[in-house]
């Protein structure tokens, strides 16, 4: 891997492949998805932000939702080898930019925010939503 202060990342706005949507997923420790699954889902993105190290998928994001009333942030994620190189914030700077120029202002954004990532979203405006409400989920 190259020293950070040479390190070159480029983000482009498409959504990954499927299999290195997958692959990103497992080394950044998230629930895995099967590659038939995200070959299905990731075409459906509304917004999608890829940082990319030579080549080499190491971040990424996206926006998903009906583009009207409800937008949801998933999938934020950074390679293990790539943390703390401000990534994270870029995608999430990059998805929010497109959110609050198209969404239209009524709309709810929201997302799930695991471990320390809390703090990060907070950045972007996020706030708790409980005890008014909390996060539910079914996992298939």
């Amino acid at each position: 891997m190259a020293d950070m202060a040479t390190e070159l990342y480029v983000l482009d706005e498409l959504p990954p492949a499927a299999a290195e949507y997958v692959d990103l997923r497992r080394a950044a420790g998230m629930g895995a998805r099967t590659v038939a699954a995200a070959q299905a889902g990731l075409p459906n993105s509304l917004y999608a932000a890829c940082i990319r190290s030579n080549g080499t998928l190491v971040a990424m994001g996206r926006v998903v939702g009906d583009g009207g009333c409800n937008f949801e942030v998933v999938d934020i994620a950074v390679h293990p080898d790539h943390q703390r190189r401000g990534l994270g914030r870029r995608v999430m700077a990059s998805l929010m930019t497109r959110v609050r120029s198209e969404a239209p202002p009524s709309a709810y954004v929201c997302l799930i925010a695991d471990g320390g990532s809390p703090a990060l979203y907070a950045e972007f405006g996020f706030t708790p939503t409980a005890p008014a409400s909390i996060g539910m989920a079914v996992q298939l």
